[in-house]
């Protein structure tokens, strides 16, 4: 009986080559590798979506400037309009006619969601404020993303109050048709980005927003200017180093008196 499974691992052994013993080496080694490659692969792969994500903003970006040269550079005001500024219905009663479409070769109104793919963000994971956990920005809105709603928005923002009331008196005594040639810096005022930036900048002492692209806080974002930055978002801040929400930076001294980071 030794003899006989002696003989069919020797005849193994000449059909494949290896004995078994290199083979298991052989696996232990790919599997080792595909240990260190798969991680990696997973980081590229997000990598990927995080710039797919960029390349829309970028062209919406490039939309929105279209749009202020026809409008002789008003920014587009009105309830709801940083989410309706573009994209499809969406399911959440929100306006069908969407002004930015037409400058991405879109039309106005779109009823279905697979149209306007431009305005979704491909690692789009919700979480957004008063809708379930599941539900895409995408889905809600018909659009993914958000702009900064001191430039693209209603034209009186809530004041919060407290030590921002006098900062917001004076924000909405110039938002009202407010003009790209009223705006200060534009490579480093925040135009538009992941729909969920805009509740993890707010003032209000909330949870931080879900993320979209594996790392806390950061989103992607378009500058007025047009650049586009992967951008940790801090949370009441008006004005960092990196960025700014603020429009005008005549406030930015009252702004750096009362804005304080919430943790």
């Amino acid at each position: 009986m030794r003899r006989k499974y002696s003989n069919v691992f020797h005849a193994f052994k000449f059909a494949c080559g290896f004995t078994l013993i290199e083979l298991l080496v052989v696996m232990a080694v790919i599997s080792l590798i595909l240990a260190i490659l798969l991680p990696m692969l997973g980081k590229a792969r997000a990598i990927t979506r995080r710039l797919t994500c960029q390349g829309n903003l970028k062209q919406i970006t490039l939309a929105l400037h279209l749009y202020l040269n026809d409008s002789e550079g008003a920014f587009l005001q009105g309830v709801n309009v940083n989410h309706e500024f573009g994209g499809w219905v969406g399911l959440g009663g929100f306006a069908p006619y969407r002004p930015l479409n037409d400058y991405l070769g879109l039309p106005f109104e779109i009823q279905t969601r697979d149209i306007a793919m431009v305005f979704r963000c491909s690692t789009d994971r919700g979480g957004i404020s008063g809708y379930p956990s599941y539900e895409l920005a995408y889905d809600i809105f018909g659009n993914s993303y958000q702009t900064n709603i001191l430039l693209i928005g209603p034209d009186q923002v809530g004041n919060p109050g407290g030590k921002l009331k006098k900062l917001h008196e004076a924000i909405n005594a110039r938002l009202r048709n407010i003009n790209i040639g009223s705006v200060s810096k534009p490579s480093h005022l925040l135009l538009v980005g992941d729909n969920n930036w805009v509740s993890q900048w707010l003032y209000i002492k909330r949870p931080h927003s879900r993320h979209w692209h594996d790392k806390p806080r950061y989103h992607n974002l378009a500058f007025l200017d047009g650049h586009i930055g992967f951008i940790k978002v801090r949370k009441g801040l008006y004005i960092t180093p990196e960025y700014t929400v603020l429009p005008f930076n005549e406030l930015y001294d009252l702004a750096y008196e009362v804005q304080e980071e919430v943790p």
